[in-house]
């Protein structure tokens, strides 16, 4: 079944196709995909993490974020110790080159932004994220049903 092209929820699914096409392109000078640029940008935002937290913010299973983090690691891109008070979980850091490498890809998700800015006065991006954010607490409690 094919959704209306004029749906609201084919229009954002072709807007985060060609968000995730920009990120792909920007992404190939440093040799990383996606996931493993939003897992970098997860774990600058939250140093010392682990690995459960990193999992919900992707949406992914473990298995794959285990994969993430052994490649970004092989990378020199991060370090996970594992805490005095529980040697069953290990957090997760950057490396100096996993925080540079951080800064790039704010830098492409900022200009991102900065595209959508372009187009959009400041009234339409407010009322955008408080349509998107009506629109993803009511699909919140579909999934819950």
């Amino acid at each position: 079944m094919r959704l209306d092209e004029d749906s609201v929820l084919e229009q954002i699914h072709e807007l985060n196709l060609l968000q995730q096409q920009y990120i792909t392109q920007k992404l190939k000078g440093i040799s990383l995909n996606p996931k493993q640029a939003r897992s970098i940008n997860y774990i600058f935002a939250n140093p010392g993490t682990i690995q459960k937290g990193l999992s919900n913010y992707l949406g992914a299973q473990d298995a794959t974020v285990t994969n993430i983090l052994k490649s970004l690691e092989s990378k020199g891109l991060i370090r996970r110790e594992i805490p005095l008070n529980n040697e069953r979980q290990k957090c997760i850091y950057l490396t100096k080159d996993g925080e540079r490498v951080a800064h790039k890809i704010r830098i492409f998700f900022s200009d991102l932004n900065g595209a959508a800015k372009e187009v959009l006065t400041a009234d339409e991006q407010n009322e955008m994220s408080a349509l998107l954010k009506k629109l993803s607490h009511a699909l919140e409690k579909e999934v819950g049903k």
